[in-house]
């Protein structure tokens, strides 16, 4: 099954939607990512392997297919790592519940699960109001200021988990907050 999970590039300061789209399927055990990554992005794949391993998730015998369009811009950075992971995990059935549309996610993984901020993220954050996202699920960074746009701020890979399936509606530190 392939799944679709938005996020936000940069070019600059200027930011773009991205769609990473991801498919799992059986096969010789593989990550292969495609539409102009740099090295950073190309490296996503062990971050997002290692983080995916810490919460119970194995890659055995499974091929990873990850397109990141629009394919005619050059994607870099780790901003793209929580997005490739949650698609990874809503492609091979992990995730069972929907995936918002009008969602963003936007952070780099830590090997043992933790999202972390990455450079450029109040031009995400703008990035994101501007395409009419209604929700950004990113990590905590209290640099960032509130848009019309209400973000969910997670600390891990199982909070988005649980933030998915309907388990998490408010995370105590830090705090869910509507930014309108």
């Amino acid at each position: 099954m392939s799944v679709k999970v938005a996020s936000i590039g940069l070019k600059r300061l200027e930011a773009y939607r991205v769609d990473v789209e991801v498919q799992v399927k059986e096969g010789f055990e593989s990550i292969v990512i495609v539409g102009l990554p740099d090295a950073s992005v190309k490296e996503s794949k062990e971050r997002v392997a290692a983080a995916l391993h810490t919460i119970g998730f194995t890659l055995v015998e499974k091929k990873v297919i990850i397109n990141l369009s629009s394919a005619e811009q050059k994607k870099n950075g780790p901003l793209f790592d929580l997005a490739i992971a949650i698609g990874i995990l809503k492609s091979d059935g992990f995730i069972a519940d929907r995936i918002p549309d009008d969602a963003g996610f936007i952070g780099a993984m830590s090997l043992d699960g933790t999202v972390h901020p990455v450079e450029g993220m109040i031009a995400t954050v703008l990035a994101a109001k501007k395409l009419r996202m209604k929700q950004l699920v990113l990590p905590f960074d209290p640099t960032i200021p509130r848009m019309e746009i209400v973000d969910l701020e997670l600390e891990t890979l199982l909070d988005v988990n649980k933030f998915l399936a309907g388990q998490l509606m408010c995370f105590p530190s830090p705090p869910w907050r509507p930014i309108f």
